[in-house]
């Protein structure tokens, strides 16, 4: 599984059944930046700070009891890194959680 096929699926797995999942893919300034939005159960306030460790204190089954290893984010945090990219999230009013990358478009020297 791809890296934004991971933050899809982690939407999926944490939204309930029949739930939209909004993918977006802009550019702003020169950065390629992709959202992923749910309206899923989100992130506890407590866990917020870990959920890009290895390993990930933040592992919750799916709202239909799926199993979590809890390394895909850090791992995506280490890719997106290394190609001179961020990534984070925000809570989303109602519930739910947006997870953004951003990227370069320009080459790094």
């Amino acid at each position: 599984m791809s890296r934004n096929e991971h933050f899809i699926g982690n939407a999926i797995k944490f939204s309930p059944e029949g739930e939209t999942i909004i993918v977006k893919l802009m550019q702003k300034d020169d950065q390629a930046l992709i959202s992923v939005t749910d309206h899923g159960i989100g992130i506890p306030d407590e866990l917020k700070q870990h959920v890009f460790e290895v390993p990930d204190k933040t592992r919750r089954p799916g709202t239909a009891a799926e199993q979590s290893f809890g390394l895909g984010l850090a791992i995506s945090k280490q890719i997106v890194t290394l190609h001179g990219g961020r990534i984070w999230f925000e809570d989303t009013t109602g519930g739910g959680t947006t997870f953004y990358i951003g990227l370069p478009l320009n080459e790094r020297d």
